[in-house]
């Protein structure tokens, strides 16, 4: 099994080739900001109005502040093409944060990969994930075993039962 960061690997997935990970660095910060913004502006849009840039660069200080530690530049041969966060909470289940990647690496299976080495290394405990309501992810993430636990006025909430085999 290949390991995709080589101190604390968050992931390990044997069958991505081309891609690995890094710790996110506060050089990143432009990066991730901008990933970050391409992924999500269309839905804060929908959900609270227009992006006011001066707020969002606030909460995303605010949002790396928390989640830095457990962030990862995601690369494809050695191209930065996204951004990964999640951690351990407090319950004891995995929270998937974030899985962002540039709009000219969507659609081939980057995302799906990553998130199936999450599913095999976190095995062993509950795994939590949410998303925008508008986002078509849900679909994908029934189909890895996650089931509905929840909803806010935006985001619906899923979590997926340890010990399911990934198929």
């Amino acid at each position: 099994m290949k390991e995709l960061v080589t101190n604390n690997s968050a992931i390990y997935e044997p069958m991505i080739e081309h891609i690995t990970l890094r710790k996110y660095t506060n050089n990143d910060y432009r990066f991730v900001y901008q990933v970050k913004k391409n992924a999500y502006k269309k839905y804060v849009e929908e959900c609270w109005g227009d992006w006011v840039e001066n707020d969002q660069q606030k909460y995303f200080e605010s949002f790396i502040n928390q989640v830095g530690e457990n962030a990862y530049i995601i690369l494809y041969d050695n191209k930065d093409i996204g951004f990964y966060n999640g951690e351990v909470l407090e319950n004891g289940n995995y929270e998937v944060g974030n899985i962002c990647i540039v709009p000219e690496y969507q659609g081939k299976g980057i995302g799906t990969k990553l998130l199936k080495g999450i599913l095999e290394k976190y095995n062993d405990t509950d795994i939590e994930i949410q998303y925008f309501k508008q986002n078509p992810a849900g679909a994908l993430y029934k189909r890895l075993g996650f089931e509905e636990s929840g909803e806010t006025n935006f985001n619906y909430k899923m979590i997926r039962s340890k010990n399911i085999k990934l198929i």
